[in-house]
């Protein structure tokens, strides 16, 4: 069987990356909504969980509550340093890819938009919820619920970006060219 992965280890890796791009950072909440939409995609596009931890529908929305305990610490500021080093190499492609294009589509948000997200009617989350209570979402109501859904993906022909057709005229100087 293949290795299925921590939620921390997947939370690793999310605060790794955006940790080393200048002025991105992830919060618990954030970071908590970013792993349910991935464990959702990985079920949707693979058949199969990326993570072993159960998700629990907390106030706030999806929780994993091993990754909450491990960063309340930081309550609502950034997350600074994961508290293991995650090495990507142990991604598939697939995985990889799966990380990114779910972090494309969803990292735009806030947390707070991300749990408003996650609390649509019907949806696996308002499905389980009670308040005081952490029932778990199963894995078949996140499946079944983003079934029908569709994740954008990266795609460069998609990208709406200027052809550059010349340089601009301070750039035509051969005092600043170093290959004079």
């Amino acid at each position: 069987m293949e290795k299925r992965f921590k939620a921390k280890e997947i939370a690793s890796f999310y605060i790794q990356l955006l940790n080393s791009i200048p002025d991105n950072y992830i919060d618990n909440l954030k970071l908590n909504k970013i792993l349910y939409y991935a464990q959702a995609w990985s079920l949707v596009k693979f058949n199969k969980p990326l993570f072993e931890d159960e998700i629990q529908a907390w106030e706030f929305g999806p929780v994993i509550p091993d990754v909450y305990h491990t960063y309340k610490c930081c309550g609502k500021d950034p997350i600074r340093e994961a508290e293991d080093s995650f090495d990507e190499s142990s991604l598939s492609s697939e995985d990889l890819e799966l990380l990114i294009d779910v972090y494309r589509t969803y990292g735009q948000y806030t947390g707070w938009k991300l749990k408003e997200m996650t609390h649509k009617k019907q949806g696996p989350w308002d499905q389980v919820y009670q308040k005081g209570k952490n029932a778990v979402i199963s894995l078949e109501s996140i499946k079944s619920y983003f079934a029908d859904k569709e994740l954008d993906s990266f795609d460069p022909d998609k990208l709406n970006l200027p052809i550059i057709t010349a340089v601009p005229v301070e750039w035509d100087s051969s005092e600043d060219s170093i290959y004079d």
